[in-house]
């Protein structure tokens, strides 16, 4: 199939353009940075990435007869103050939105995915983040309808809790703060981007009749507002 994956150069949305080129699918990532797949990499001649900054209508490439759609790209700001973290906003819920506008409603589509996060389900962490990721899932359903009406397409989202990937470091490498953590969360670990890879996978592969849907992944983690651990 052709797959679209925003965010392909780290973390998540890395790992999920590795399994879907694994497993024999054309894969064409978008992100602000530079790729990252290797030659050496399983399935490196059927991978093509794009830089462009899925806030920019302009940049986002023309890719035609899209399957499958991932929108992964996603940014977070650690601060209270909305103000300083409106681009939050602006790239997790609006330039999401301009990506699936673009790539999603056309007759080839068969399957749309939102990374969203857990934070949109509970309000834990950051005010703008919080409400972005919420956003998001309010698209999420719009967009299903849409897309079953017109399409048959399926359309979904997966709220992540913690996924060990660089961003998140700082906490996994602090021992305090990682107990804390472990202590709100009943399974007593993260999740490994290949897991959440492979949760991608099975959303727009394997899955043809789930739809609409917010998918908590969290390992049961309950985070409180006031008492956030990050």
């Amino acid at each position: 199939m052709k797959v679209v994956i925003t965010g392909t150069s780290r973390g998540i949305g890395k790992a999920a353009a590795l399994l879907f080129l694994q497993n024999g699918h054309e894969v064409f990532g978008i992100d602000v940075g530079e790729s990252t797949i290797q030659k050496t990499d399983g399935g490196f001649e059927r991978y093509t990435h794009y830089v462009a900054d899925i806030t920019n209508k302009a940049s986002l490439p023309e890719i035609s007869d899209v399957e499958i759609l991932i929108n992964n790209a996603g940014i977070q700001t650690p601060v209270i103050d909305v103000e300083k973290a409106s681009c939050d906003i602006t790239t997790n819920l609006i330039g999401t939105m301009y990506v699936t506008e673009k790539y999603a409603f056309q007759s080839k589509i068969k399957s749309v995915l939102f990374n969203a996060s857990v934070s949109a389900l509970h309000g834990n962490e950051f005010p703008a983040y919080a409400a972005s990721k919420a956003g998001v899932l309010g698209y999420m359903k719009n967009t299903a309808i849409r897309l079953a009406n017109e399409y048959k397409a399926t359309c979904n989202a997966l709220c992540f809790g913690g996924v060990k990937t660089e961003l998140n470091e700082p906490v996994m490498n602090n021992q305090e703060l990682w107990q804390k953590i472990m202590d709100v969360t009943p399974l007593k670990k993260w999740l490994s981007v290949e897991e959440a890879a492979q949760w991608m996978y099975f959303m727009t592969v394997t899955n043809t009749f789930c739809t609409g849907q917010t998918i908590d992944i969290s390992g049961g983690e309950r985070n409180c507002a006031d008492l956030f651990v990050w």
